[in-house]
């Protein structure tokens, strides 16, 4: 049986769904049962567990032989947190195969809110021994879509601390396919992959790219790091102005431009071009 968490988001729905077209016996592991049975396709066993409750991960964990972790998300503390539960609970359980979605971004040096996040996750991993494969993922595209493409494609301007910084960006629903393939298979235990877009593109090219499938016009404008955080205090709760503000110096430092082939081998394939994923995503019209 192959456990997914974070069945009701979109990399593990999308995973799940995945590995229900390839026959795979599939379970999702959700907090809310009403939630996940809304979410997911009819018929798809569900193992009600929280995070912040060891032992109903235990449970949700019984007589599952491979997990995949999709990483959680929330305030930097709670997901240490989460992220320590479901090791431990994993490592005390029978699983014999373990895929984490992790981040590429992982440098101790490194200014992102979540990199500490994810170093300890792997940390606690490591632990676990050869049975773990680690999907260290880019950027990904989605977000760069919702969180500020989107915006611009109203306000015809992306304005960002970040220079003439790329970024290798990567759609989750590749990562989600990738993710599937890595966890059936014993041949990827023991490996860490980095799934990255093919192309790196500076954002004066990705606002060129975004600007026509919508039919309208945007342009690339630096800012200071002081202005991103201004604005973002006043759109956002926390931690996200924290988050956000560190990912753009992160990025600006070039820490999400490398381009790896991990993708495509994975998936048998070319990875999705982002003037593809745009096309796809944005609709006429904005």
């Amino acid at each position: 049986m192959i456990l997914v968490t974070g069945a009701t988001g979109y990399v593990g729905g999308a995973a799940l769904r995945r590995l229900l077209a390839m026959g795979q016996p599939v379970a999702a592991l959700a907090r809310d049962a009403g939630r996940a049975a809304a979410a997911l396709p009819a018929g798809v066993p569900i193992r009600v567990a929280d995070y912040d409750d060891p032992p109903s991960l235990r449970r949700g964990l019984e007589g599952v032989s491979r997990l995949l972790f999709v990483a959680s998300d929330g305030d930097g503390r709670d997901v240490i947190r989460h992220h320590a539960n479901v090791v431990t609970a994993a490592a005390s359980s029978g699983i014999e195969h373990l895929v984490f979605t992790s981040i590429v971004d992982l440098d101790e040096a490194s200014p992102f809110y979540f990199t500490p996040v994810y170093r300890d996750a792997e940390s606690r991993l490591a632990e676990i021994g050869a049975k773990v494969t680690l999907l260290r993922c880019g950027l990904y595209s989605d977000f760069l879509l919702s969180h500020w493409v989107g915006p611009a494609l109203k306000t015809g301007r992306i304005a960002l601390p970040v220079g003439a910084a790329r970024v290798a960006s990567v759609s989750r629903l590749d990562v989600a396919e990738a993710a599937a393939v890595a966890v059936v298979s014993d041949e990827h235990r023991g490996k860490s992959y980095e799934l990255t877009g093919p192309e790196a593109h500076s954002f004066e090219a990705i606002a060129r790219l975004a600007g026509p499938p919508a039919g309208v016009s945007i342009r690339y404008e630096p800012c200071s790091p002081s202005d991103y955080l201004t604005r973002a205090w006043r759109s956002l709760s926390d931690p996200w102005p924290h988050a956000f503000s560190t990912l753009c110096a992160s990025i600006s430092q070039g820490r999400y431009e490398a381009v790896s082939p991990d993708l495509e081998g994975l998936l048998g394939r070319p990875a999705e071009r982002l003037e593809d994923f745009f096309r796809r995503s944005i609709p006429a019209g904005g």
